[in-house]
């Protein structure tokens, strides 16, 4: 059973219908996406599925996404789109789906609805589309590039046209780098091995997400005048000594994703014993 749809806030129906009727069809033991994600958040999922309730709010970016892997039916001959792959590693099957593969140019692009502070890139974008690269050559297809076709949500013209540094345009075509086919082998069923030991402990105590995976901040160290409410600098590490006069207030780092976007965090003994205290402290030289 799928996780329950709400419309908390009275969208047109329209969105709603087309929301609740996704038709995403996996297969397989585990996908691509599962694989690269976490084991604990699997598994947790997996258990409270039917628990789920996500509101349709929260749905509309990735039906946008889904709005444009439709228009890549358009692109034309010499391209495969949104086609299923399947293979076996280490008595599981792996399935993962691409969005488009130019055959003649040896080239698989996945289309992405995000946001401009990804526009260099994403570790995860790297590790799913080789993994895809792999699933391509178990199944006879031959791929030498990696791209990804960023499309920024929350472009502004006005700040492309202030900062070189921001993306130029609403759209940016990224280079993934391509892993050698061996070393992707070996991270897949090292990923593999980790979801199957997380399943197997389905009813025990699950394997710990990492700090990668919960989308960890990272401890700050402000420095602060006595009194003062704006840091001086904010430092990455503690520094082994506070220039006299000033302050050091330590700020915690903060679980983005169990805060925010992780759907089964509400029964997750990981977070509940690991919230980070809201509170600062300050602290002199000694």
């Amino acid at each position: 059973m799928a996780p329950t749809i709400t419309n908390k806030h009275g969208l047109p129906e329209a969105l709603v219908a087309a929301v609740r009727n996704d038709p995403y069809a996996g297969g397989g033991d585990i996908s691509v996406t599962k694989l690269i994600d976490s084991p604990r958040r699997r598994q947790l999922w997996l258990a409270h599925k039917d628990g789920i309730a996500e509101d349709v709010s929260e749905r509309i970016w990735a039906l946008l996404g889904q709005a444009v892997h439709h228009i890549l039916e358009r692109a034309g001959t010499d391209t495969l789109v949104e086609q299923r792959l399947f293979a076996e590693v280490d008595d599981w099957t792996l399935s993962g789906q691409f969005d488009r593969l130019h055959l003649g140019q040896k080239t698989l692009s996945d289309y992405k609805v995000t946001t401009t502070y990804k526009a260099k890139g994403d570790e995860n974008w790297t590790r799913q589309l080789n993994v895809l690269r792999w699933l391509a050559h178990e199944n006879g297809l031959i791929i030498d590039k990696l791209e990804i076709v960023a499309i920024f949500r929350d472009f502004r013209r006005s700040e492309a046209d202030r900062n070189p540094d921001y993306p130029q345009q609403a759209v940016k075509v990224i280079e993934i780098p391509v892993w050698p086919l061996d070393l992707t082998e070996k991270y897949i069923k090292e990923r593999i091995r980790l979801h199957q030991v997380a399943h197997a402990r389905m009813d025990g105590e699950l394997p710990l997400c990492t700090d990668d995976e919960r989308w960890f901040s990272g401890d700050k160290w402000a420095l602060m005048k006595p009194g003062g409410k704006r840091a001086l600098r904010v430092l990455d590490e503690k520094p082994e000594f506070v220039q006299e006069g000033l302050v050091l207030e330590h700020r915690p780092g903060q679980y983005r994703r169990c805060e925010q976007y992780c759907e089964v965090a509400q029964w997750c003994t990981q977070w509940q014993n690991t919230q980070p205290s809201v509170e600062t402290y300050a602290t002199d030289s000694e």
